[in-house]
């Protein structure tokens, strides 16, 4: 699948498609927000794999919210979707 090519200064949100999934698990996994910074334009992989993921963009800033089981694979999940993306604060859970 192609990679989208967004412009980070507007304003866009990508909601999850698919929220129940996530690698099969049963039981209710956490979900993580990531602020991150990103560069005027980016592009965005979207997958079966991180379908599961939304993320609220505006002014080369965004909120990703990310269900795993760790804050660091949420990063991990979040590179899946985004690989140009900067942290700007720590992980919290949701």
């Amino acid at each position: 699948m192609e990679p989208q090519v967004i412009n980070t200064v507007k304003k866009l949100t990508i909601e999850s498609s698919k929220t129940t999934r996530y690698l099969g698990y049963p039981r209710k996994v956490p979900l993580w927000r990531l602020k991150i910074s990103l560069p005027k334009i980016c592009k965005i992989y979207r997958f079966d794999e991180n379908s599961d993921i939304s993320l609220e963009i505006e002014n080369g800033l965004g909120i990703a919210f990310v269900p795993s089981l760790s804050p660091k694979e949420a990063i991990l999940r979040l590179k899946t979707l985004i690989r140009d993306f900067k942290l700007i604060e720590d992980v919290i859970r949701s």
